[in-house]
This record gives C-alpha cells, sequence and structure tokens, in this order.
C-alpha cells in the first residue's frame, strides 16, 4: 500500500530564489511526508503552479523576472488556480506589503526572520488541513 500513500502525501511548491532555503524546506517537508516542488523565480514559479498543481503554495516575494506580488494576481485570477492556498513567505515586513499580500489573497503571511522553519511547517500543515475539511 505505500502507493497509495505516494498518492495521497500532499504537494508544496516553494517559490523562492534563495537555494538553501529550498532546500531546507524540500528535507523538513520530504519529513513530514510533503512532496516539494521548487521554483527559483517567478516564471518558473508560476509554469510549475500549472503543471504541479501543488495543495499549497509558499510564496517569496522578492524574486528575479516575476515579483510574489505579481504571481499571486495572477494565481488568483485564474479560476483553475485561485483556489490552491499560498502563504507568503518573506523578509518584506512592512505592514504596507502584508496589507497587499493579504488583499491579493493570500492565505497567510510569515516574516521569515520572525519564525523558525519549524513553526513554517507547522503553519503549512495547519492551512493543508484546513483547506482539506473545505
Amino acid at each position: 500500500m505505500p502507493e497509495d500513500n505516494i498518492q495521497n502525501q500532499p504537494k508544496v511548491l516553494v517559490i523562492e530564489d534563495d537555494q538553501r532555503i529550498n532546500k531546507v524546506y524540500t528535507v523538513k517537508l520530504s519529513v513530514e511526508g510533503i512532496k516539494v516542488a521548487t521554483a527559483i523565480d517567478g516564471e518558473e514559479g508560476l509554469r510549475k503552479v500549472y503543471s504541479e498543481l501543488p495543495d499549497l503554495i509558499i510564496l517569496d516575494l522578492m524574486l528575479p523576472k516575476k515579483s510574489g506580488f505579481e504571481i499571486l494576481k495572477e494565481i488568483k485570477a485564474d479560476s483553475r488556480v485561485k483556489h490552491i492556498p499560498v502563504l507568503i513567505l518573506s523578509n518584506l515586513a512592512q505592514e504596507k506589503e502584508i496589507d497587499e499580500g493579504m488583499a491579493l489573497g493570500a492565505d497567510g503571511y510569515i516574516v521569515k526572520s520572525n519564525v523558525s522553519i519549524q513553526q513554517v511547517v507547522e503553519k503549512i500543515k495547519e492551512t493543508i488541513e484546513k483547506t482539506k475539511k473545505k
């Protein structure tokens, strides 16, 4: 039955230009039984939203080629993917950015410097669980 578990594993797409952060979240989430796909710039991230159809997106705002705000706008404007929850994970901690991210439809805004990796993993699992119940 391990095949069934693989099929039921939630999938997270991490759109983040820092390779170390991608590696850390890939390892940490894999241990938790979550599949991970990564993208290192905005354009690749948007392509992977459609090719991977993840259960959750972790989105940095400061990205090459296309900003996180642009990606969020495009996701939330497309009926095929607008249901996918998006957690912003950014060092931008100004109220203006947080308000903009939430207004664009993010399901949460996490300031990287304020949380541990484990806290982010818990928020990811909690958001996936909440989404399953809808």
